[in-house]
């Protein structure tokens, strides 16, 4: 009976999106994967992020992810909260620069941890290519006390099938690792 009453609610929501403007009102949560360059275990799991606008042109986000090594029973954590910024440089365009603290808890097994900080800053361009579809480009760097500086292209698209709902996948390119994330995202 509730898979039901959660059913009928879904497609009850809208079937069109709503007008193309970005929204940085949402929650998600999906697949996460962190695959090392240099022959390292990928490592699995799950992420969750989040985005709240604090007026027209500011938002918090943050985001968080659990991953296992493969064949292994070490784990990473990946955290990060932060402050961005936007500004319309178009109908369907933004300007998005984000800064954020960064963390990483590795638990190695056998009692071992490593955990490093530092920061991520963030600079790049959100599309809306219609309805249904928006991009966003960026180039980043990364730095802190426990680990070295390097820079990042990181891509995300959103596929929305309602106003509320959407599949997002992004990807991270560093040096050192790739990342990926594919889920659904519940915008507010």
């Amino acid at each position: 009976m509730k898979r039901s009453l959660l059913a009928l609610a879904v497609l009850s929501l809208p079937l069109a999106a709503g007008a193309a403007d970005l929204n940085y009102n949402y929650i998600e949560g999906g697949y996460n994967q962190l695959d090392p360059d240099g022959g390292g275990s990928e490592a699995d799991g799950f992420g969750l992020n989040g985005s709240v606008s604090l007026g027209q042109s500011l938002f918090l986000y943050g985001g968080w992810s659990s991953n296992e090594i493969d064949g292994t029973s070490a784990d990473i954590d990946v955290q990060r909260i932060g402050l961005g910024w936007r500004n319309g440089i178009g109908d369907r365009t933004d300007l998005v620069v984000n800064a954020n603290y960064l963390k990483f808890d590795v638990d190695a097994g056998g009692g071992v941890d490593f955990d490093a900080d530092g920061y991520e800053a963030e600079v790049g361009v959100r599309h809306a290519f219609g309805d249904r579809f928006e991009g966003q480009a960026s180039l980043g760097y990364v730095d802190g006390g426990d680990f070295s500086g390097t820079f990042y292209g990181k891509l995300t698209g959103q596929f929305r099938f309602n106003q509320n709902w959407g599949l997002v996948g992004s990807t991270v390119i560093r040096d050192d690792v790739k990342e990926y994330f594919i889920g659904p995202r519940l915008s507010f």
